[in-house]
């Protein structure tokens, strides 16, 4: 007998409407409006590099005829916007050049011969390009293309070959390079490690709408992860020389594991875009912060790559060894794929790097979460696991136990990841000799909020369902709770980047919104944080300049001067200076240096009579890094001074540049003492922050490139601080800065004095920077020291007040002041020289 069972029409529909991929006209407009406002916030917050949001609204608008076409046309339309965000991005000759390599790498797979034959020529076809990634053979191969071709083949092709040996017969030309030219990939040195099964076959595998809203809920959650990474980068991280205490110590450690937060960020924006194209893939991260234990840790944290190495290097190996025994096997196994992690990393720095990683710590630091993983595993094996993925019962009576071990598995993982992140063994050490110089009880707020949210978060972790919610079989009701809370959280941002709106929060909620809002967060940076492994590589600008100089649209060889010989060595405390007599020309207009050095008109060293004569000393803004001559605010003081008060009391006036790009304040008070022989009648200083904790490091600086200092005070204070050669740069700085405020108030009470043994009087002019930043912490002391020194001093600190940055800066990768900018600046110095007329003025 046979038994036919009906199926309703509604059951039908659906089915067919999953098979075709379709969404309702309703759902569709529900989607494109929240892109609409996504691609808004973007950039507002200006999220990842100019070229991302390019490619977003490229993605975004091939979303919107995505949608709509029939089911056989969308793979194709894929991958023909995949090669158009490449022609975008890198144009048509470089983009020719990346696709053309990856077509040759593409064949090479499929070539009628032995499989094993094949992968000897994708070796020599390696070998070919590690010769030209290495620069070993003629560059024929523009430097910006290496990372993103390194990124789409260097762990693809391994994926690849592997199914394509265990199930050929899924694979198709434009799945294949769909697969291969993934539409994000362009804007993404760092990109997960996708497998090629799990994009073939979850491709339309369910509803298209909730398909493309989970892609939305993904792409929302990587924004804030991103914000949530600029926070912490901004408040919350420490430069090892910063940590003075256990406190600062905890606070180090947190932060800088934390960080990571930008990768999972990024992972979730580049899979929430395929989402949107249909591709269904699992979850990259799942809470990987609230894992309770070194394999569960394994599990959650960049599930792409566990997979893949389980896939090809963990399975294959325990099945060859089982022989030996399970648990052998299982050991070795696990060893082997923690040594290829290694190895792999390595290889992955190379392709987006082009240099070679093989550091004492990163070794260490993959020997040991290793160890640990096989150590937990083999008490896993011998006790069991509660499953922590998955759906598991739970209890309050659990929560101790839960908590206890996710703190332990948290903070070991912390020690670890700084461990990886520092210069050097020996500058990692150095870090917890603070923890008998400070008590406990030095703990800041972001360390002890970031405990507390680990302790609650492991409640919500033990009650959690499923990753991903992405899974076949969501119900309505739950899809429809995420899409009101992206809404929700869409609308949030939306107006939190509106300025207009974030100012009625208070000061306090708007200097943060304002620093979220900046794709500059430096405080890294000014304070020459190390670098952890995703750091270098996710920061295009610091090891790709040609490739960052594309996603920003930067012209090549931006006032590339200082390459030209702008400056010359001296070998002496000073290291560079201006070379005199230098010219070039910029797209800015002509840069010149006169015969003594000085960006400046060429005056005569003697100083006239009835002539004011003011040396200006200061970095590259004093010497108009992005201005022509005469557009510098120096110039331009000099020409209303002599306009407007000839005659009043002097009949002539002077400024004479002393700026020199690059400089710090030791550097500058060496210049100082050189343009004493222009008898000067007054000596502009001029401060643009940080300048204690600068001088502090251009002491540590030429101590450790051993060139002689010579001044006494400041012999004895690198004496008293213990400081030599042999030392790492981060125990220097450390070192050194408990004297930080001494080295700058000899500094300037040594200006001070010299000045008026001249007769000259001494100005401190404070310049800030263009945008808000670290260097507004020290702000406060620089002005005391000066004050107290003997100083008069001018502070500009308001003088961008009211103006858009992008109306005085020069552009969107370069924040030095415009022509715009220095005229701003010296409209307020001329304002505030005329309220200080008497002192600075006065006729000697």
């Amino acid at each position: 007998m046979t038994m036919v069972v009906s199926t309703p029409a509604s059951m039908r529909s659906a089915g067919k409407a999953v098979a075709e991929g379709k969404i309702s006209a309703f759902n569709l407009v529900l989607v494109l409006g929240q892109l609409a406002a996504l691609l808004i916030i973007l950039r507002q917050f200006q999220i990842e590099s100019p070229a991302f949001l390019r490619l977003a609204a490229l993605a975004f608008a091939g979303f919107a005829v995505h949608a709509v076409l029939p089911l056989r046309y969308r793979l194709p339309f894929f991958l023909l916007l995949s090669f158009a965000g490449i022609a975008m991005i890198f144009g048509i000759a470089d983009g020719c050049t990346l696709v053309a390599i990856g077509l040759v790498l593409i064949g090479a797979c499929h070539l009628p011969i032995a499989f094993l034959w094949r992968i000897g020529v994708l070796l020599g076809l390696g070998a070919l390009l590690v010769a030209m990634r290495a620069k070993w053979l003629p560059e024929v191969v523009s430097d910006a293309i290496w990372p993103i071709l390194g990124s789409m083949f260097m762990f693809r092709l391994i994926v690849y070959l592997y199914d394509l040996k265990h199930d050929a017969g899924s694979v198709t030309p434009t799945r294949t390079l769909a697969y291969f030219f993934m539409l994000p990939n362009v804007c993404f040195p760092l990109f997960p490690v996708i497998d090629y099964k799990a994009f073939r076959r979850n491709y339309f595998d369910d509803d298209a709408g909730r398909i493309y809203q989970i892609g939305l809920d993904w792409m929302v959650r990587g924004v804030i992860h991103l914000l949530l990474y600029r926070y912490i980068y901004y408040y919350a991280t420490l430069a090892p020389n910063e940590v003075k205490d256990a406190g600062d110590l905890v606070q180090f450690l947190l932060s800088n594991f934390l960080l990571y937060l930008r990768v999972s960020g990024l992972f979730h924006l580049i899979v929430g875009m395929l989402y949107l194209f249909g591709f269904r893939l699992p979850e990259t991260h799942h809470r990987y912060f609230f894992a309770s234990s070194f394999t569960d840790f394994w599990r959650r944290i960049n599930i792409y790559w566990k997979d893949f190495m389980l896939k090809v290097f963990y399975y294959p190996t325990v099945f060859k060894l089982r022989r030996f025994g399970t648990t052998r096997a299982m050991i070795l196994a696990t060893l082997f794929v923690f040594l290829m992690t290694w190895f792999l990393h390595a290889y992955q720095w190379f392709w987006l790097r082009g240099t070679a990683l093989f550091v004492t710590q990163d070794i260490l630091f993959w020997t040991i979460l290793g160890a640990l993983v096989v150590v937990n595993a083999l008490w896993e094996l011998r006790h069991g696991r509660k499953r922590s993925l998955g759906k598991s019962k739970w209890s309050w009576a659990d929560f101790p136990a839960v908590a206890l071990k996710t703190a332990i598995t948290f903070s070991v993982i912390c020690v670890l990841w700084s461990f990886w992140t520092t210069e050097s063994v020996s500058a990692w050490l150095s870090l917890w000799t603070v923890v008998a110089e400070g008590p406990a009880s030095d703990l800041q707020p972001p360390s002890t909020l970031a405990m507390a949210f680990l302790m609650l978060g492991t409640v919500v972790g033990g009650t959690a369902g499923k990753p991903g919610g992405a899974e076949r079989g969501f119900r309505r009701p739950a899809w429809m709770n995420h899409r009101t809370v992206t809404a929700a959280s869409l609308v949030v941002l939306l107006l939190a980047g509106i300025e207009s709106v974030h100012v009625h929060f208070g000061s306090t909620i708007s200097t943060v919104i304002n620093s979220l809002r900046s794709g500059k967060l430096s405080r890294l940076d000014t304070a020459k944080l190390e670098r952890g492994y995703y750091e270098n590589l996710l920061d295009v600008n610091r090891f790709n300049s040609q490739l960052w100089e594309v996603y920003a649209k930067k012209p090549v060889n931006w006032l590339d001067v200082e390459a030209a010989g702008l400056k010359r060595f001296t070998n002496t405390f000073i290291q560079t200076e201006l070379s005199p007599g230098f010219v070039a020309q910029t797209r800015f207009g002509p840069y010149t240096v006169n015969r003594w050095g000085m960006r400046d008109n060429d005056y005569e060293k003697q100083r006239p009579a009835n002539t004011f004569r003011a040396t200006m000393l200061g970095p590259s803004t004093v010497a108009g890094w992005g201005v022509a001559d005469g557009e510098t605010f120096e110039a331009l003081i000099e020409d209303r001074l002599n306009k407007e008060r000839a005659g009043a009391p002097y009949g002539k006036y002077e400024i004479l540049n002393f700026g020199v790009p690059g400089y710090q304040p030791p550097q500058s008070f060496v210049a100082f003492e050189k343009s004493l022989a222009f008898d000067p009648t007054a000596v502009f200083f001029v401060a643009t922050g940080r300048e204690a904790s600068r001088s502090a490091n251009y002491l540590a600086e030429v101590v450790r490139k051993k060139i002689e200092i010579p001044y006494p005070p400041l012999q004895d204070i690198v004496r008293r601080a213990g400081v030599d050669a042999n030392m790492d740069e981060s125990v220097a700085l450390r070192h050194l800065a408990p004297f930080n405020s001494e080295i700058l108030t000899w500094i300037y009470r040594k200006i001070v004095d010299e000045s008026r043994a001249k007769g000259a009087v001494p100005v401190l002019i404070f310049l800030p920077q263009s945008t808000p930043g670290p260097w507004q912490e020290e702000t406060p002391e620089i002005l005391r020291i000066a004050e107290s020194s003997g100083f008069t001093v001018i502070d500009l600190g308001n003088v961008f007040q009211g103006h858009d940055i992008n109306s005085y800066a020069l552009a969107e990768w370069d924040l030095h002041p415009n022509a715009f900018g220095h005229r701003l600046i010296a409209a307020k110095l001329y304002e505030e020289l005329s309220k200080k007329q008497n002192i600075i003025f006065r006729k000697q």
